[in-house]
């Protein structure tokens, strides 16, 4: 047995179909059958069940699950033994959500690309959800986003917190409930969702995060809102709502690059309130999986930097 076995072995036992496995493996069927064969024989075990359509036998399924951790070890000692060698020039697997990316990345980026020009930097971007399996199955090396609710197996660190806010167009209140303006713009009036239960909504849509925190409040709040628009994007979302298309519930984070349009707005067309809610960002790594040089120093850079970002205020601020 040897590792060239085991990776044609998974290869095959992923395609149950030795035609295919070989033309993935770039080898004849005849040379993967052999590679299977020498491996039934170490064990003396059938892996396979060839009687169509191929299934795995119970030593199969028991030879899968310990060949990819055996692989997954090697790949780990391989790039472990490399970054002991120089870190600088190693890659770097990083998992964040699209939107957040546009936030906090241009903080952490250009200097951090800047001293260690040599790292080779990957993003990968997808919602919360996928970058947690991501990073169970070891396909990143960290990942930024929200505190992982499953936390068994991660090593997560708060880098930051996101306040839930509520942006309110002024000519939404004008329009729907002119007779609630001046309780609602009072100072001392404590704010809640269902005071523009009557009004327009935007929302990102269900699958996402923010849109469960938005229709979580709405349940809370024991109101079904009108949503006009619901999209994956928020900052589509942001930008309808400053146009005065609807009332929308995110993050603060989401905000900041809209904070210039806002003032040149002048004041009094956009009303933020703040909601009785906030995410913990966490930068989360797996514990089984070995943590190198480079992604240490990407944490460092993070930490330097979560004191610098600064989030938009609601009403208080404005």
């Amino acid at each position: 047995m040897n590792l060239l076995n085991l990776e044609y072995f998974l290869v095959a036992a992923e395609e149950l179909n030795f035609t295919k496995a070989a033309k993935r493996l770039y080898i004849t069927q005849q040379s993967l059958s052999n590679h299977i064969a020498k491996l039934e024989s170490y064990f003396g075990a059938d892996l396979f069940d060839r009687t169509p359509p191929m299934t795995l036998t119970n030593a199969g399924l028991c030879l899968v699950r310990h060949a990819k951790r055996l692989m997954q070890s090697t790949d780990e000692l391989e790039r472990e033994m490399q970054d002991i060698k120089d870190f600088k020039s190693s890659e770097l697997f990083i998992g964040i959500t699209r939107a957040r990316a546009a936030v906090y990345l241009p903080a952490i980026l250009p200097k951090f690309c800047q001293d260690y020009p040599q790292i080779k930097l990957h993003l990968v971007e997808e919602n919360s959800f996928a970058l947690e399996q991501l990073l169970l199955a070891g396909k990143v090396d960290l990942i930024l986003g929200r505190f992982p609710e499953d936390a068994l197996g991660i090593v997560s660190e708060t880098v930051w917190m996101e306040r839930y806010l509520l942006i309110v167009p002024d000519c939404i209140i004008n329009q729907y409930i002119p007779e609630k303006k001046e309780a609602i713009l009072s100072e001392d009036y404590q704010v809640s969702l269902k005071d523009f239960e009557q009004c327009p909504f935007l929302a990102s849509r269900k699958g996402s995060l923010v849109g469960q925190v938005f229709r979580d409040f709405c349940a809370q709040s024991n109101m079904s809102p009108e949503i006009v628009l619901e999209s994956h994007s928020i900052n589509i979302v942001i930008a309808l709502c400053l146009e005065g298309m609807g009332i929308l519930v995110c993050p603060n984070v989401f905000l900041n690059q809209y904070y210039e349009k806002i003032q040149r707005m002048g004041k009094g067309k956009i009303h933020i309130f703040s909601l009785p809610y906030s995410d913990r960002i966490a930068a989360s790594r797996l514990e089984s999986k070995y943590f190198p040089h480079s992604a240490c120093k990407f944490l460092d850079a993070i930490r330097k930097v979560s004191q610098e970002i600064s989030f938009i205020p609601s009403r208080d601020g404005l």
